[in-house]
């Protein structure tokens, strides 16, 4: 119980204004602080896709400059066609993208241990999927000139699916050989022909 002292004057004064700012601060914090807070993640949310908004209104109005671009490349055909793998069917594609790789792991200093022609993806309207399944048992180096081979080479090569697997840990693991196998895939026109 509090004392009478305390309940009138200034020290009851003091008191009151004391449980004023106290009540003050917990209808702060219990109430006004969270829907502010609530607010301002709101204000922030929309104001991110309003920007984002932006953006894709940006990107929107680049689009018949890049269909026609495209196009025009088409028309070309040069560099389009150097991108994609030649052959008029998937299975010819096929045969030239598995050639491509024997070349260059030959040329890297491995040897190819299976090769699987995987079968085609639903075709596109302008191109066709061509993939491969390789495996090969190399030195890390080797397999890293492999798929540096691999990117740099004129049709556009992708490489997925990605799996090592070293048999055990030596003194110099850089000459250990590694059993990998990967999907090694191309595109090629719908325009040189249709199916496998």
């Amino acid at each position: 119980m509090i004392p009478q002292a305390w309940r009138s004057g200034r020290p009851g004064q003091a008191l009151a204004v004391g449980c004023l700012m106290l009540a003050l601060a917990l209808i702060w914090l219990g109430a006004i602080d969270p829907i502010w807070s609530w607010y301002a993640d709101r204000q922030a949310m929309l104001e991110q896709r309003e920007a984002l908004l932006a953006r894709m209104q940006g990107l929107a109005a680049t689009l018949p400059a890049l269909r026609a671009a495209s196009a025009n490349q088409r028309g070309d055909g040069a560099e389009a066609a150097t991108a994609m793998m030649p052959g008029a069917t998937d299975a010819l594609a096929a045969a030239a993208l598995q050639e491509a790789v024997q070349k260059m792991a030959t040329a890297a200093g491995a040897s190819l241990t299976a090769v699987e022609t995987l079968p085609a993806a639903t075709a596109a309207e302008h191109w066709h999927k061509v993939s491969l399944r390789i495996s090969l048992n190399a030195p890390w180096p080797v397999l890293i000139d492999l798929m540096h081979a691999v990117g740099q080479a004129p049709a556009h090569i992708f490489v997925g699916d990605v799996h090592f697997h070293s048999p055990a840990v030596m003194a110099h693991p850089a000459n250990l050989p590694i059993q990998a196998s990967m999907v090694l895939y191309g595109f090629r026109s719908a325009d040189t022909g249709q199916g496998a």
